[in-house]
């Protein structure tokens, strides 16, 4: 599917452009609407209120179908209130339906009940994915890593967006499990609509929020005061005070989790958005080097344990690669 029309298919885009107007057209020359007093009069107020709902869930999905552009989530102008406000509505509708309509009809309340929570999760990610601050976080978190920032406060700030971020993965999944159990046949005689672009859009929403989460949780490993960052700083120290296998132990500890980051940004920069792609080859470019320099620490702590001269070396290789952190991507 062509990522640069990401939310096309969200099932509201599946929904005829007549249907809400056969719909509205019907309900003024329904059954037993005659004035013909020998016309027993039929009480529609439940099947209309069922029909409103599956209008106002669709008109929910068109909001998301008009999303022509999450290739670049964060040039995105999304407002979430109006289809909020559409499936609230629709609630409502499905709650007089529910008292006005028999038992045989629960499994209809229950199809549009599902078809209403799977908009409201897919609403609520998409706010997530399209947060406009995501480049004021990762410039805060990049001015950390070259020194000129507050390494403290970008490491709460990667925290709260990762734990941000995990919550939408979370809320993707109980959406997506929602739309699995849905009876797509059901789904399709009440709103007109193919479970499976129902499926296909929920799908590549996903993409982006493993793309976001991949991104969000790298930082989160690099900028980890136990065993990203602050390790490699703790080394520092240790080599300051002479303690060479301390050091050696906290140089490890970093290279390793500045390795495993890379990894990650790597196996995730695969499907992520092309929007996004900056940030990975950024995110990728300091883990390496910040690998790189953990390394030669390391292996410079090792030599001056063991009063080998070759610990100047080392040490300068790897001063010199964290001054390569600033220059990247390079």
């Amino acid at each position: 599917m062509n990522r640069r029309q990401y939310l096309a298919r969200t099932g509201a885009a599946s929904v005829s452009t007549g249907l809400f107007a056969s719909v509205a057209g019907c309900l003024g020359g329904l059954p037993g609407s005659s004035n013909d007093s020998d016309v027993t009069v039929s009480d529609r107020t439940g099947q209309r209120a069922l029909d409103r709902a599956a209008g106002s869930l669709n008109t929910a999905a068109q909001s998301l179908t008009d999303l022509q552009d999450l290739e670049n989530p964060e040039g995105v102008d999304f407002d979430p209130t109006e289809p909020r406000t559409h499936i609230e509505t629709a609630r409502g509708h499905l709650e007089t339906a529910a008292a006005e309509l028999g038992n045989d009809r629960a499994a209809d309340l229950a199809t549009l009940r599902s078809y209403a929570d799977v908009l409201e999760g897919l609403v609520a990610v998409t706010v997530t994915v399209t947060d406009d601050t995501l480049a004021d976080d990762i410039d805060a978190v990049n001015a950390a890593l070259v020194g000129s920032g507050d390494l403290e406060a970008a490491n709460e700030i990667v925290d709260a967006r990762y734990e941000k971020i995990a919550g939408a993965r979370d809320r993707h999944a109980e959406a997506t499990a929602t739309i699995a159990a849905i009876d797509g046949d059901r789904l399709d005689e009440l709103a007109g609509i193919d479970l499976a672009a129902l499926e296909d859009g929920a799908a590549t929403l996903g993409e982006v929020v493993t793309a976001l989460e991949t991104l969000a949780g790298s930082y989160d490993a690099t900028l980890d005061a136990d065993d990203g960052y602050g390790a490699l700083e703790r080394g520092q120290s240790h080599v300051d005070s002479g303690e060479y296998e301390a050091a050696q132990g906290e140089f490890e500890t970093a290279a390793a989790t500045f390795a495993t980051a890379l990894d990650r940004l790597e196996s995730g920069r695969t499907d992520a958005p092309d929007g996004l792609d900056d940030y990975f080859e950024t995110a990728s470019c300091q883990n390496q080097h910040l690998t790189d320099a953990a390394t030669a620490f390391a292996d410079g702590a090792a030599a001056a344990a063991n009063g080998d001269p070759t610990a100047r070396t080392h040490q300068s290789t790897g001063e010199a690669e964290l001054e390569t952190v600033q220059n990247c991507p390079d």
